[in-house]
């Protein structure tokens, strides 16, 4: 993957930035609040159209302004392609997507063109905050690659906020939610199929990087723990927990149930490592991902690295320049370039510096 322009127009701070790069190494500096990650932000977008920092898309619109716009060009596999993205918020809002010109009507659709990987502060959640953070990275990180779970992910959960609507009714009949259960366990499998085949594969990566990181001495991994093992015991929970979940007006069984952990099999890692431990394991996971991309697909994601080099140790900063070095394009944000001046500066890659201040984006000359 190489992106080779990226076009902003009212998005976040960014009134209209237009970037032309031709290096694999692209550094964003700038003081905190400026607008260097909102770069990241929008080059992120291309993967999954949905932001890593927001869940509510309208936060992306530059204050006072009706529209964002997005237009990227970028090279996979030997191909040009042009992505364009726009939300339009004046009266109805509307989302449109384009792809070498062509409207694209199903977001689904759009999901695996561009292909990235981002390691941000925020990371730090995938550990911490336990299995819906999980959950989350692993849904994001299968839909990147497999539009059919993208699919049946978005149709579970259809299909569960209709069967929780016909919990929380005054006095339903059992046939006004058990018309859920069939459509939801078919979803509920296929999930379930996916995630256990990935977090099985990414758990090898996973587990060599984190030897790595900590010279042998961290001997975890990721485990799949399914709410249900089959379809046959999902049916019978769902039969079984009604009038549970009348009461407490949710389905309290299923794959929105299901446990990651991270560590041993009898102790999760958010329980007891250390933030050096977490830390370790974060980078490794993000890794895991990428690697997997790149053996799996035959092509390295973007990398997006946001303001963490600085914070990291001698080991961990030396295991980003060997995984730097895989890739064919990574993009940086940092406040200033002392911190990682040593391990990035003897790189022998092109490289780009942009300095941002208030959203506005100027070209330096040396690192």
């Amino acid at each position: 993957m190489f992106l080779r322009r990226l076009t902003l127009q009212n998005f976040r701070n960014h009134t209209e930035t237009d970037l032309t790069f031709k290096s694999k190494l692209i550094f964003f500096i700038g003081n905190n609040g400026e607008g260097k990650t909102n770069i990241l932000e929008s080059i992120s977008i291309l993967s999954l159209l949905k932001s890593f920092r927001e869940s509510d898309e309208d936060q992306v619109l530059k204050w006072d302004s009706d529209f964002t716009f997005l237009r990227a060009e970028f090279e996979s596999r030997g191909e040009d392609f042009l992505f364009e993205y726009g939300i339009q918020k004046q009266g109805i809002k509307r989302k449109r997507i384009k792809i070498n010109g062509e409207v694209i009507k199903k977001v689904a659709d759009s999901i695996g063109f561009f292909k990235s990987v981002i390691l941000c502060p925020p990371d730090l959640a995938i550990i911490e905050a336990g299995n819906q953070e999980r959950r989350k990275f692993i849904d994001s990180f299968i839909s990147s690659h497999n539009q059919t779970y993208l699919q049946n992910i978005i149709e579970y959960q259809r299909l569960l906020k209709q069967r929780n609507s016909a919990l929380k009714k005054e006095n339903p009949s059992v046939q006004e939610i058990e018309i859920w259960n069939e459509p939801l366990v078919e979803r509920d499998a296929q999930i379930r199929k996916e995630r256990q085949k990935i977090i099985s594969e990414l758990s090898i990566y996973f587990s060599k990087n984190l030897s790595t990181l900590s010279n042998g001495k961290d001997n975890f991994d990721i485990f799949y723990k399914p709410n249900v093992s089959s379809e046959q015991e999902h049916r019978e929970k769902l039969i079984k927990n009604l009038k549970k979940d009348m009461a407490i007006g949710y389905t309290s069984c299923g794959s929105h149930r299901d446990d990651i952990p991270i560590g041993t099999q009898e102790r999760d890692l958010s329980h007891f490592g250390s933030q050096g431990q977490k830390r370790s394991a974060v980078i490794a996971m993000k890794t895991a991902s990428f690697q997997w991309t790149k053996e799996n697909t035959g092509e390295a994601p973007v990398l997006l690295i946001d303001d963490i080099i600085r914070e990291l140790d001698v080991k961990r900063r030396e295991y980003f320049v060997e995984l730097i070095s895989g890739c064919d394009q990574a993009f940086f944000t940092t406040t200033d370039l002392e911190g990682i001046k040593d391990y990035i500066g003897s790189l022998d890659f092109e490289r780009e510096i942009y300095e941002i201040e208030s959203g506005s984006v100027k070209r330096r000359i040396e690192l």
